[in-house]
């Protein structure tokens, strides 16, 4: 019987697809291939929905390199549906070439899950946006589907996700400093006596 991390890893491979996906409806499609990019975009959540919690429940106490890089699909998973909005036309090419490079140069300053986790905000927010105006359903199903992930992760998402994310936002500078320096800023380093 396979583990429950291999099954996890199946899932985040699949999200993986799912950004290829996204990129070539955006290629092929462009603004008429919306309804079936909300929907592989929907399957992608739903993949990362699944993932974490199989993985967390695999008695063996191991990681394995696809579980090591889900924070990296998941940003990838993104990023295709900020390019796909660019290719659609939704978003300009300048302002797409701006947020990423904003993106990049904050992530790689910063090397903050937490920080990654906001700035998939503005993509998905966008597509959305853009969803629910031209093609209502979809976009209606896309949101229905988030509102019962928060409900079904409801007892978690207060309690654990929520609070993770704001103590990784308020400690992005001194996670920071931590990581190149010894001495966090404003403290003298102690001598040996």
């Amino acid at each position: 019987m396979a583990s429950r991390k291999a099954l996890a890893d199946v899932l985040t491979v699949v999200r993986l697809c799912c950004a290829g996906v996204i990129l070539g409806l955006g290629l092929i499609g462009g603004a008429d291939a919306l309804p079936a990019t909300v929907l592989v975009l929907i399957l992608a959540w739903l993949t990362d929905a699944l993932d974490g919690p199989l993985a967390r429940r695999d008695p063996a106490p191991r990681h394995t390199w696809i579980g090591d890089r889900d924070l990296h699909v998941d940003v990838t998973v993104n990023f295709t549906v900020l390019v796909y909005l660019t290719l659609a036309g939704y978003v300009t090419p300048h302002t797409a070439l701006g947020y990423t490079l904003l993106c990049a140069v904050l992530l790689g300053y910063f090397r903050s899950p937490h920080l990654a986790w906001a700035v998939q905000a503005p993509p998905y927010a966008g597509i959305l946006y853009v969803a629910l105006r031209d093609a209502r359903s979809y976009g209606l199903l896309a949101v229905g589907y988030l509102i019962l992930l928060i409900i079904i992760t409801w007892p978690r998402f207060p309690h654990e996700v929520l609070p993770q994310f704001l103590d990784g936002m308020r400690n992005l500078g001194r996670t920071r400093w931590a990581a190149d320096h010894s001495t966090p800023p404003g403290k003298a380093a102690v001598k040996e006596q």
